[in-house]
């Protein structure tokens, strides 16, 4: 389901790409689920200890269901985000 990996806070979160915007799954594994199959569940208590933002995590509560974010494009955006800054290589010499 997941096409991309957001970074947030030196923390990564699945994310899906579609056209005009990005989903970011904010949810983690509860850890009280012992099962084969451990359900995602929204924990903003821990997401707090791993450094998002207040405003991030207010605005993942407001979702339905809860945990997900949904970032827009910028406007003039002329190719999505990668993830990966365009580096240049330059020698200064002294």
């Amino acid at each position: 389901m997941y096409d991309r990996v957001v970074t947030i806070n030196n923390t990564h979160w699945p994310a899906y790409r579609k056209p005009g915007a990005t989903l970011v799954d904010l949810r983690m594994f509860d850890p009280n689920d012992r099962s084969p199959n451990p359900q995602l569940v929204f924990r903003p208590e821990k997401l707090r200890e791993l450094g998002i933002p207040d405003a991030l995590i207010e605005a993942a509560a407001k979702s339905d269901p809860q945990g997900f974010l949904l970032f827009d494009d910028l406007p003039n955006q002329t190719e999505p985000a990668t993830g990966h800054a365009k580096e240049s290589t330059s020698e200064q010499s002294t």
